[in-house]
């Protein structure tokens, strides 16, 4: 961490402090010394952050650079605070402001002075400390051990293929969970975190031996933090399929009382997964009746009388640890799968390899983190035996601690990384981060380093897409073109970001069990708590990111004056203090969920304001302040609520915006006077009377050859075919997503590297299928209501070659559905909603091996009984997304 603070932070302040001193011949001289000084320091922290955690010389120094790099982090961004503050006095008087200005430099002056003084006496103590020759080489003395709640961190939505030493463990608990007593029993699965409980787990709740033999299944992660009325409305939307709507006013006792009647008849299995306290199975034991026809709890967690409380008479399944011939398969396994299988292991990686499992003592995560670490190396001997070397694993003291391979892993990162990494402790443990927020609030950070003309958000993408590939950060949802959509952390990872991140001042996060006393003044603040606590020194904060709250975490916003990143998404405001203006140095302002009507006049001032999100607020109509905001990267709207302001004739619109969602338009001078001056686009998203401004949409839409995804909504019903706008995408070779409402014709020419499409009142008369069957890159189609009004569909052999997932919905009028023999060979979800007038099932389509879903929605009862016929055995592997 403390390369990356040199390297990356007081570079880039002393940078801004010789463009802020330009006319000060004497803080510039002494601002270019300090440069000169911090850059001879860098040479030797790389060697320092591996050594500091054994000598703790070394750990002071370091901690001496970190808050001088603090510290001057602090004075260019008061002195940039200040001066932004003095112009807006010399609207009104010019002699006050420069007053002013005098005192702020000579202010800086004095803090350069104090700079200069701790950075001579750094360089003093290296050799006071006998550390003088740090950079010259030398073994690594060790790692310190820090224990670290057990924990584990689990979802549904993959099941981890790299299981090793499981094969008896599943067989005795799919006997168990088939063939045991017909009461509703509850099978535990106890041990110490990262022993594969979550893992085994999966392996039983995705196996299709299982899911045949119930005719309800779901999974939930329940955690140290968990809540009960959330799990209660997962298990209601995924059990009764209700909308958030439906049970938002339902108290806890009306969701298990609705929950349990659905369940009295229907035999079920249901996976808690990660259960720390008892109180949690009593919470919920209430949801789940005893029908006395073979349903099943599966429960997992480290203590084994929470699983004695939640079920007497059902002995706990207790894992081991894998033997050593295990563990050497599965680290052999988990390099070889980073590596994608096309290289071999080289003969001398079997000795090495297994001493360095023999160091983890068979506990499968510290396993899996080394493999993703080696993975990463040279395959060479001598690297392989540095992580030998520098793995103290001490089994014999405490045979529950992987602190040390985590800490191996960090520091291994590249510099540029690590406050990428550590940033992640920010979020609540179990929490599905979005890609889009976290690569925008990254970049906001400043964490993110130019890489010539690539825009910064492409460079946090690589940096995130780098982390999963390390084993730092699981993939929980990716997109139709294989991009991430949603990424989490493991809780021992989460643990050790925040640990490290705190004893550096990284961040701090505030919950309900902390007390306000530990606060260590981090950099990044984050709240996981409903009541707003008194938080005091915060003038230095960088970050503030709420989770969980009922009310505004300040109530005072001058007192986070140095803030970049502003984060309230889904806080329970109605009001934005108006002092808002005053934080100048803000670059991420996140509004979504919130109950704001309106934002203040003071936003104007946010002159580096990058990203600004009002999805799902009452804001409407666009404030003509946005357009002030020249920095402004990405703007997201509450869909179907805005218009479009006229922008000031003398300033160039929005000139960075590379994000523009949610945006209505009506009338006929929208896009050609304004929105046609947006030229750097990437996403779009537009509804309103587009068909009113064909030529000019046309125009601007063609111009926007950066264009990645776009969504357009037309109002009202589809005119003659004649009066649609023509959209030509044929040269939008980067639109991979695109989504349509009332704007296809029968010639439309579609992107030729289109991943995702979606149509929607189309009226196409013309079988669209011909067309979009030659998209060689279409892995998603959703053809929505009225999109084709023909009777007949045709697939034909080799048509469709990656497409995965095909939704069908409100398609009345289509009769008949041909599908030749290898079309959509990719196949793996299938969704048809009220087509009743399909009368015959696609005989090509069945079996498909690789399809592995079905939905059916108010469909024919033939329909089924023909799909079941022709599915046979496949019937049961794909039958549980039934009914709809």
């Amino acid at each position: 961490m403390a390369e990356y603070i040199v390297s990356l932070v007081l570079d880039r302040i002393a940078t801004h402090l010789i463009d802020e001193a330009v006319s000060l011949s004497k803080v510039s001289t002494q601002v270019e010394w300090i440069e000169d000084e911090l850059r001879r320091i860098q040479c030797f922290l790389k060697d320092a952050d591996a050594k500091q955690d054994g000598d703790e010389r070394i750990r002071n120094w370091i901690a001496d650079i970190r808050d001088v790099a603090y510290d001057s982090d602090d004075v260019i961004d008061i002195y940039i605070l200040k001066m932004a503050q003095q112009r807006k006095f010399m609207c009104f008087d010019y002699h006050p402001f420069m007053l002013g200005r005098f005192i702020a430099r000579h202010k800086i002056n004095r803090q350069i002075n104090k700079v200069k003084t701790k950075i001579q006496q750094i360089n003093y103590s290296r050799g006071t400390y006998g550390i003088e020759n740090l950079g010259r080489g030398g073994e690594v003395t060790g790692l310190a051990v820090g224990r670290l709640r057990e924990k584990r961190r689990s979802s549904p939505h993959d099941c981890e293929e790299d299981t090793v030493g499981l094969v008896e463990d599943i067989k005795m608990l799919e006997a168990r969970v088939i063939h045991g007593e017909p009461r509703r029993s509850v099978i535990s699965i106890i041990g110490m975190a990262g022993l594969g409980k979550t893992t085994l787990s999966k392996k039983i709740y995705h196996s299709s031996f299982i899911k045949k033999h119930f005719d309800y299944c779901a999974w939930v992660y329940v955690s140290q933090e968990y809540r009960v009325k959330e799990i209660l409305q997962y298990l209601g939307k995924t059990i009764l399929e209700l909308g958030k709507a439906d049970f938002d006013t339902m108290s806890n006792e009306d969701l298990k009382e609705l929950l349990s009647k659905f369940l009295e008849e229907r035999r079920y299995i249901i996976v808690l997964d990660d259960i720390w306290k008892i109180e949690v199975w009593d919470d919920l034991k209430a949801a789940f009746p005893d029908p006395e026809n073979g349903s099943r709890i599966v429960l997992t967690t480290r203590f084994k009388d929470i699983a004695l409380h939640a079920d007497p008479r059902s002995p706990p399944h207790e894992l081991c640890l894998l033997s050593d011939e295990d563990s050497w398969k599965l680290l052999s396994k988990k390099v070889c799968l980073e590596w994608n299988s096309t290289r071999t292991l080289p003969p001398w990686s079997e000795e090495l390899g297994r001493q360095i499992v023999k160091k983890c003592g068979g506990l499968p995560l510290a396993i899996v983190v080394l493999g993703g670490l080696l993975s990463r190396k040279e395959a060479s001997y001598s690297e392989w035996l540095k992580v030998l070397q520098s793995v103290h694993w001490q089994l014999t003291q405490d045979p529950t601690l992987c602190a040390d391979i985590l800490a191996l892993s960090y520091h291994d990162l590249p510099f540029y990384l690590k406050p990428c990494f550590l940033y992640l402790g920010l979020f609540p443990e179990d929490f599905e981060i979005s890609a889009r927020r976290l690569i925008l609030l990254w970049v906001a950070e400043g964490f993110v380093q130019p890489r010539g003309q690539e825009p910064l958000e492409d460079v946090a993408e690589d940096y995130l897409e780098e982390l999963i590939g390390r084993s730092m950060i699981q993939v929980a949802a990716r997109k139709s073109n294989g991009r991430i959509k949603t990424c989490s952390i493991h809780d021992l990872l989460r643990e050790f970001a925040m640990s490290k991140a705190k004893e550096d001042r990284f961040l701090e996060v505030i919950h309900q069990d902390v007390k306000l006393k530990s606060f260590t003044r981090g950099r990044h603040l984050s709240v996981h708590c409903r009541v707003s606590p008194a938080l005091k020194n915060t003038s230095k904060v960088r970050s503030l990111l709420c989770f969980d709250l009922d009310e505004p975490v300040f109530r005072e916003m001058k007192k986070f004056k140095l803030l970049r990143v502003l984060d309230l998404e889904g806080i329970h405001i109605a009001r934005l203090d108006s002092a808002i203006g005053k934080l100048v140095h803000l670059r991420y302002l996140g509004l979504r969920g919130t109950w704001l009507k309106t934002l203040p006049s003071s936003v104007c001032y946010l002159v580096k304001l990058q990203t600004l999100d009002l999805r799902s607020t009452l804001v409407s109509p666009i404030p003509a302040v946005v357009i002030k905001l020249q920095q402004l990267r990405h703007l997201f709207f509450n869909e179907l609520r805005e218009i479009v302001p006229s922008p000031p004739p003398s300033r160039t619109f929005l000139p960075n915006l590379q994000t523009l969602h949610g945006l209505s338009i009506n009338g006929t001078e929208s896009v050609e006077n304004v929105l046609n001056k947006l030229t750097n686009l990437r996403e779009l998203g537009l509804c309103g009377e587009l068909k009113l401004q064909e030529k000019a949409l046309g125009m601007w839409i063609l111009n926007l050859k950066g264009l990645h995804c776009l969504k357009l909504h037309a109002r009202g019903l589809c005119p003659p075919a004649a009066a649609i706008p023509k959209l030509d995408f044929s040269s939008h070779t980067h639109l991979h997503k695109l989504h349509l409402v009332g704007l296809v014709n029968k010639t439309q020419k579609f992107p030729p590297n289109l991943t995702e499409l979606s149509l929607k009142n189309s009226f196409l008369t013309e079988d669209p299928m011909e067309k979009l069957e030659k998209l060689p890159n279409l892995r998603v189609l959703k053809l929505k209501q009225s999109s084709y009004v023909g009777k007949e569909m045709i697939c034909s052999s080799g048509g469709f070659p990656q497409l995965q997932i095909l939704k069908l919905s409100f398609l009345f009028i289509v009769e008949r559905w041909q599908i030749a023999e290898k079309a959509m060979c990719s196949l793996r979800e299938l969704e048809i909603v009220e087509c009743k007038r399909l009368k015959i099932v696609p005989r090509g389509l069945w079996p498909v091996s690789s399809l592995c879903s079905l939905r059916l929605g108010y469909m024919p009862a033939d329909i089924e009984m023909k799909i079941q016929e022709r599915q046979g055995e496949n019937w049961y592997r794909i039958k549980h997304s039934l009914p709809f």
